[in-house]
């Protein structure tokens, strides 16, 4: 079951289109929106108090996760947030889908190098391609 749902982009127009696909998905859990890497991170190592706070919906079941954002982009939070699940246990659960603008296929490869990145789907963020991603994970989810 995906109790929740981080989107990590700076973008109002995708960050829109995530929240609306997510509602016309039948999606009820709780939806977590950063702008940039550098929050989603901070957000992430507030482990304890989030956990507290959001109980069954924390951590995030699934994190969407841009590439080009200020700050922090999608790549360096992947860097970080791989070094902060060494640290915080809890985070090995979550799932990271890249989505981006970019249709560069070394961007692709770069981030299904890491194990907890699931899929790369290139924007924009259409319903049809959220319900793949969505099903994917409920599956890989439930084994």
């Amino acid at each position: 079951m995906i109790n929740s749902v981080l989107v990590i982009d700076d973008d109002d127009v995708d960050q829109y289109i995530a929240k609306r696909a997510l509602k016309k998905w039948g999606f009820e859990g709780h939806l977590f929106q950063e702008r940039d890497g550098l929050n989603a991170l901070e957000f992430l190592e507030n482990y304890t108090n989030n956990a507290d706070q959001w109980a069954e919906q924390f951590p995030p079941t699934l994190i969407l996760l841009d590439i080009n954002m200020p700050r922090l982009d999608g790549f360096e939070f992947l860097e970080k947030f791989e070094k902060l699940r060494e640290q915080i246990e809890g985070l090995n659960s979550s799932i990271v889908m890249m989505f981006s603008s970019s249709q560069r296929e070394e961007d692709k490869t770069r981030a299904l190098s890491y194990d907890f990145v699931h899929d790369y789907i290139t924007k924009p963020l259409t319903q049809e391609n959220l319900t793949g991603i969505l099903h994917s994970v409920r599956l890989k989810i439930s084994g």
